[in-house]
């Protein structure tokens, strides 16, 4: 019976959902059961589990008419079942096959999506070695027990609901209550009559939604600063009402001395008296309504603050997903990778449940395999060399995560060998002699760099030197950080500390050369104030001590090209220091003040200036200033990029050259960088170049390459 292709997509969009949960949970299952991880009494429910699975994958394949994945599912059911009733002998071989055959069957479900009509060849090779265990199997169980039933021996291609024991049957019927979670990831009770209803959104709604949800904040600090506005009004009314009761006292002397002496301007006096006590009036009335109207206004804002708050809080978890959505097959990677490095691993992933935004567990993904891969190829020792260190032969990799405030924390930890300093000095002296390496630190530091590699060679695992530098952008895209312990002997820890969520955050505002500018909290490791004596010089550069470890510290003005105050008192007083942390650099940075907490909205800046350093993007305040938001990675790459500069000598800089500060004094003069812009739209053209002089840039316009060419040429 032909049907029809919509139909044909709904059923392949569900079986494909169907054969992603069953792969996992007989992936899942079979790892517990080859590393020994659960207990005696835990092991038949697990076997049953995976037992199940199987079962109904086959069921699935059945309905879409993939026979190809229907005969791998009978074949693994029939071996499942022989591990059930303890018949089957578990070996590092049968395990390898049935991982084997679940990947065949997600390689024939692709090429069937394909539209192709043949199987893989893998696949009837695998089948093949399946049926010899389960050929196996079959007869060590009619000689074990003759009520066996002898259906347990037909062919693959006998996929009937028929099974080797009477009392699979009743165990399969309700398979579905046991999978913990269904695809939307809300947890389904068995037994429960009234599940939970769930829809499916595109995430480019939730993206729409989140940007509403912006508009909304602003919306919410803009009515924060009316009531602030209001409050001055408030304020205001009162000093009225007091400079009133100052001169009360002259109003009633005009008042008792009308009619004597002043008969002559009596009308006049009569309007006056009469206009004061008007105003009096009023103005006892407008107190008291501007008094009662900014207490309503206060609690509406309250009442508006909290339900922005608790949408916001909604809407991000409808965004977020638990951890263990891209966990799931980190188990069987560790194990293959351990399998083909000549050693034995078992991972350990604790906190799978803790929750993240969709966008944040795409970007972290990457890392945590990288960090993992890391753990198995250098971290963990040989079997042999545990063994004569006196540790168990099986290395322990754990992967744990927790949530701290507005963050996640994420550890990645093995219990082999921890750093070797060695290697990595010898590592990075290699990649390029002209460094210096001061401490351990440091070293600590270098392994995230690009091309720096301790494997002799390269393998399909590492050797490249990419894996770090992957893990260390990635987490500086999230304007997380990085925290690296290493323990001779007893492993290495690399902590990662990132956002919950990406849309809207907390941020420090600071003054800068007389401009403010937001950081975002989450790279803020600490707020202080230093004396001038605190600052030492180490090659050239301003450094202060910062938990026990020697920091650089720069001027922020300088970094972004900024004129610092004039007619600041040098080596006097305080400066306000605040240390930023990306990844694993940390820097400290002098700023002109601290101006306080606020939650910020972080716009995008456009295309047209989504690469200017430095910059992430923009936020608006309640009195509709536009405020800078910083990139804390982007200020750290400038400032170990800059020349050696002190804190003492801010650097003036023009457009030809850096200006030293006696020159400086001697000229107030600051030449505007030019700036050419090329478009063939006048519009465009004029927009950026208002945009641009607005901000202090001589502009100068082309309509195509070849005018822009010949003003480049002219020197104009």
């Amino acid at each position: 019976m032909s049907i029809s292709a919509s139909v044909r997509e709904r059923l392949l969009n569900s079986f494909r959902a169907e054969l992603k949960e069953h792969i996992q949970t007989m992936t899942d299952g079979l790892l517990a059961l080859e590393q020994q991880t659960v207990s005696d009494d835990e092991r038949q429910a697990v076997l049953n589990n995976v037992f199940r699975a199987a079962h109904s994958l086959k069921g699935a394949a059945r309905s879409v008419g993939t026979t190809t994945i229907e005969q791998l599912a009978h074949t693994l059911e029939d071996i499942l079942d022989a591990m059930r009733q303890d018949s089957m002998e578990l070996s590092a071989e049968l395990f390898n096959t049935c991982y084997r055959a679940l990947d065949v069957i997600q390689v024939v479900q692709a090429a069937y999506e394909g539209g192709s009509i043949t199987p893989p060849s893998e696949a009837l090779q695998v089948l093949l070695e399946l049926q010899k265990f389960s050929t196996k199997s079959t007869s060590a169980a009619v000689a074990a027990s003759q009520p066996v039933s002898p259906q347990t021996t037909a062919g693959p291609e006998q996929s009937g609901p028929d099974v080797p024991s009477p009392d699979p049957l009743p165990e399969v019927a309700p398979a579905k209550k046991e999978d913990e979670h269904s695809e939307s990831g809300h947890l389904v009770i068995p037994g429960n009559p009234a599940l939970e209803e769930t829809i499916r959104i595109r995430v480019s709604k939730l993206d729409s939604l989140m940007g509403q949800l912006s508009e909304l904040m602003v919306a919410k600090i803009r009515a924060e600063q009316r009531l602030i506005e209001l409050r001055q009004l408030e304020q205001s009314m009162a000093l009225w009402q007091k400079d009133w009761l100052a001169v009360r006292g002259a109003y009633s002397q005009v008042v008792r001395h009308n009619g004597r002496g002043l008969a002559a301007h009596e009308n006049d006096i009569d309007r006056l008296v009469e206009y004061l006590g008007s105003s009096q009036e009023q103005l006892r009335d407008m107190n008291v309504y501007v008094s009662g109207l900014a207490r309503e206004y206060a609690n509406d804002t309250m009442h508006m603050s909290l339900v922005i708050d608790e949408l916001e809080e909604e809407i991000k978890r409808v965004r977020m997903l638990p951890l263990n959505t891209i966990t799931a097959t980190f188990g069987r990677m560790v194990r293959d990778l351990a399998q083909r490095s000549g050693k034995e691993a078992i991972l350990r992933i604790i906190g799978g449940e803790t929750e993240l935004d969709k966008r944040v567990l795409e970007q972290i993904k990457d890392p945590l395999i990288h960090l993992l891969r890391n753990a198995v190829d250098h971290g963990l020792e040989t079997p042999e060399q545990r063994e004569s260190k006196g540790k168990p032969r099986r290395g322990t990799i754990s992967l744990q995560a927790e949530q701290l405030a507005n963050d996640i924390v994420i550890t990645v930890a093995d219990d082999g060998s921890g750093l070797d300093f060695s290697a990595i000095r010898q590592a990075v002296i290699r990649h390029n002699p002209a460094i210096q390496i001061m401490s351990d630190a440091d070293l600590k530091a270098m392994i995230f760099n690009e091309g720096i590699s301790t494997s002799e060679r390269v393998t399909d695992i590492s050797g490249r030197g990419v894996g770090l530098d992957i893990v260390r952008r990635n987490i500086d895209a999230l304007q997380g950080r990085i925290d690296v312990d290493s323990q001779p002997g007893a492993g290495v820890k690399f902590i990662l500390k990132i956002p919950l969520t990406l849309s809207s955050s907390h941020g420090l505002l600071i003054q800068v050369a007389g401009e403010r500018f937001a950081v975002p909290l989450n790279n803020i490791e600490r707020i202080m104030e230093i004396g001038w004596d605190s600052i030492t010089k180490l090659g050239g550069f301003d450094t202060i001590v910062y938990n026990e470890q020697t920091i650089p510290l720069t001027r922020m003005s300088n970094i972004l090209e900024l004129q610092p105050p004039e007619g600041e008192p040098p080596e006097t007083g305080s400066l306000a220091v605040i240390v930023l942390a990306s990844a694993e650099r940390r820097m400290a940075f002098v700023v002109d003040s601290l101006v306080g907490e606020q939650e910020i909205v972080i716009k995008r800046l456009g295309n047209q200036l989504s690469r200017v350093a430095g910059i992430a993007g923009a936020t608006i305040m309640g009195d509709g200033q536009i405020v800078l938001i910083l990139n804390v990675s982007d200020l750290i790459k400038m400032a170990l990029r800059a020349k050696q500069q002190v804190v003492t000598e801010p650097v003036r800089r023009n457009k030809e050259t850096d200006v030293t500060p006696e020159a400086s004094s001697q000229s107030s003069i600051r030449v505007s960088p030019h700036i050419l812009i090329v478009d063939d739209s006048i519009t465009t053209r004029t927009l950026e170049k208002n945009i641009l002089e607005a901000a202090g840039y001589r502009v100068r316009l082309a309509t195509d390459g070849q005018e822009a060419w010949e003003v480049i040429a002219a020197g104009e």
